[in-house]
């Protein structure tokens, strides 16, 4: 079997970094030898419904507003949803894949509707080291988060994280990103799979099994400093 990774919209959804979590993901992969590609798609392009793990960065209002267009065309983010496909999503993806999110000038934008989450305008701008505690059996999560809406759980979804730093999803709730059966959601930039490897090699293994360890201790003392001198 090989795994299909589909790396969504880079151009409009590449703002903070976030395409590194796919240099992660193949680099993990590769080091285990599980065959994979990945499909970068980019705006003009046909989204594929056949993929097996899409993953989603972040970016400013325009670009979002964008890519929530063409990834609704045709339904075809919903359908490889539909198909078993599994998401990781930040930040601005995060907010697209749920029912609505804030734009410029005042607007709310309607989301994609597969995550049951909305998120709101909030004041001031949340930007800063994130740290929570995970609700999957990984270690402590560090990324930097930097967001101008705060997201509402609309249905009883587990979290990724506990709030022990920064602000995550806002509105007082504490939490951070969501888990669903099949996707993964967050705030944290960093890229999130290069301060979090454990968390990459946890999404990976939904897709593939078990996975056998991989010796890379240079992530474990950086993800131990970053830690420390955010506290």
């Amino acid at each position: 079997m090989s795994l299909k990774i589909v790396h969504l919209l880079p151009e409009l959804l590449g703002t903070y970094g976030d395409q590194g979590n796919v240099e992660i993901l193949s680099w993990r992969l590769r080091k285990r030898g599980i065959d994979h590609e990945i499909l970068v798609v980019h705006a003009q392009d046909k989204v594929p419904t056949n993929g097996d793990l899409y993953l989603l960065g972040g970016g400013e209002d325009d670009a979002q507003i964008a890519a929530v267009e063409i990834l609704n065309r045709g339904g075809s983010l919903r359908k490889a949803h539909n198909n078993g496909a599994h998401f990781f999503a930040v930040c601005a993806g995060f907010q697209l894949l749920g029912a609505s999110f804030p734009a410029s000038g005042g607007r709310t934008i309607e989301g994609l509707g597969i995550l049951p989450v909305e998120t709101i305008a909030a004041s001031p701008r949340s930007v800063g080291e994130l740290i929570s505690t995970p609700t999957i059996d990984i270690p402590t999560l560090t990324g930097f988060e930097n967001h101008g809406g705060q997201t509402r759980l609309l249905e009883d979804v587990q979290a990724l994280g506990n709030v022990t730093h920064g602000v995550g999803n806002g509105l007082e709730s504490k939490i951070d990103g969501v888990i669903t059966d099949q996707i993964v959601a967050t705030y944290m930039h960093g890229p999130a799979f290069a301060r979090n490897p454990e968390l990459a090699d946890w999404i990976l293994a939904r897709k593939v099994g078990v996975l056998n360890q991989i010796d890379a201790p240079i992530f474990t003392q950086l993800h131990d400093e970053r830690i420390k001198n955010a506290r």
